[in-house]
């Protein structure tokens, strides 16, 4: 694990609160690890099964990858909603 200066994804609650810091995404085999900090507490390695994979695909069909396909929309309105300086 490295130091704290490494970029990172943050996912918030609805108090705006960072409640996980993701560092980095890796596979190991056939699984995926994840160093990961939770609730600003200790930073750990977390291990995503291939079993555990398909049970989320579901979930991630439905929610992750219509929000991917929206990205170029929502960055578009981003950049045209500033205002000129």
């Amino acid at each position: 694990m490295s130091s704290g200066r490494d970029r990172s994804m943050k996912i918030y609650a609805k108090d705006g609160d960072a409640i996980v810091e993701i560092y980095s995404i890796k596979r190991d085999g056939e699984k995926l690890v994840m160093d990961a900090k939770v609730l600003d507490a200790m930073r750990m390695d977390m291990i995503i099964t291939l079993d555990e994979v398909f049970s989320g695909l579901k979930m991630l069909l439905r929610g992750v990858v219509p929000y991917a396909l929206l990205l170029p929309y929502f960055g578009l309105k981003r950049l045209f909603r500033r205002s000129p300086k």
